[in-house]
């Protein structure tokens, strides 16, 4: 007779490996938004006194009172998919750019396009998860 696993056990060892991977993946991901949001790499125009006081030029980081920082969250939606949120009214204008009624427009800081470059998530779940399955 052969030894191994049945495949009950085989199911189990594969959910609990996926799930192991999605949280190191995520973990991995939520540091790198913030060290986005943080890295004083971000192009502008031009110089800028912010609410906090601070005057800043090019390239600065999108931190001015903190508040997108720490709006951050994330949320598992589904058995294997996690979301994130930044719940402040003007996180989508700072990621994604807009066009200013004077015909201005205020410059996108995609942070989370650069942090996914960064930490390339699939490659990583893809190693945690092969070596999870590993042993």
């Amino acid at each position: 007779m052969k030894s191994g696993l049945q495949p009950d056990q085989l199911l189990r060892k594969f959910d609990s490996a996926v799930k192991n991977a999605l949280v190191q993946s995520a973990n991995q991901l939520d540091s790198q938004f913030t060290k986005e949001i943080n890295s004083k790499k971000w192009d502008w125009p031009n110089e800028t006194k912010r609410k906090n006081g601070k005057t800043v030029t090019a390239p600065r980081d999108i931190v001015d009172l903190g508040k997108l920082r720490s709006s951050q969250t994330r949320q598992q939606t589904g058995r294997y998919s996690i979301e994130w949120i930044w719940n402040v009214d003007y996180s989508a204008v700072v990621h994604n750019g807009a066009r200013l009624k004077g015909g201005g427009t205020y410059k996108a800081r995609p942070w989370t396009k650069t942090a996914e470059e960064e930490v390339k998530p699939l490659g990583y779940f893809a190693d945690i998860l092969r070596r999870e399955l590993d042993g």
